[in-house]
C-alpha cells in the first residue's frame, strides 16, 4: 500500500457564488494527487502514452462531508492499496487544516492500449517501478 499526502491551497475561481469550492473540484483535486504520486513512481501520463498505454477513468466516487473554501490549506491523501493488474484503483481523503475530514473518494482507471483502445494489463516497467512500494 502506498500512501502520500498533498497539499493544495483552494484558488477563488474553484468557489462558487457562496464561496464554497465548487463540487466538481474535488474531481480535478484528485487528478492533481493521483498526477503527482505518478511521477513519484517515475512516470507521467504522458511517458505512459508514449508507451501505447493509456489510463481512462472507469469510475468515480466522491462523499461530501463538509464544504471548502476560499484559501483553505487542504491535504489530499492518496492511497494505492494494491498492485493493479489491469485496473488501478485510487482513494482519497481531503482534510481541511486542523485535520478535519472534509471528503471521501476514490477513481478506478482501467489500462488501455492506446492504438487498439482496448483493454490491456498493466505494462511490465509500471510493474517494475511499483514493486519497490509492494516489497
Amino acid at each position: 500500500m502506498i500512501t502520500r499526502d498533498i497539499p493544495i491551497r483552494v484558488r477563488y475561481y474553484e468557489t462558487d457564488q457562496m464561496g464554497i469550492v465548487h463540487h466538481s473540484n474535488y474531481i480535478r483535486y484528485y487528478e492533481t494527487v493521483r498526477t503527482e504520486m505518478l511521477r513519484e513512481f517515475g512516470t507521467t501520463y504522458r511517458e505512459m502514452e508514449e508507451h501505447g498505454v493509456m489510463l481512462p477513468v472507469l469510475d468515480v466516487q466522491s462523499h461530501y462531508l463538509s464544504p471548502a473554501y476560499d484559501d483553505d490549506l487542504l491535504t489530499i491523501r492518496v492511497t494505492l492499496r494494491e498492485m493493479p493488474k489491469a485496473r488501478m484503483r485510487f482513494d482519497y481523503e481531503i482534510y481541511r487544516e486542523g485535520d478535519q475530514l472534509i471528503n471521501t473518494g476514490s477513481v478506478t482507471l482501467g489500462f488501455m492500449n492506446s492504438r487498439t483502445r482496448r483493454a490491456c494489463r498493466v505494462p511490465d516497467y509500471f510493474v517494475k517501478l511499483l514493486e519497490p512500494y509492494f516489497a
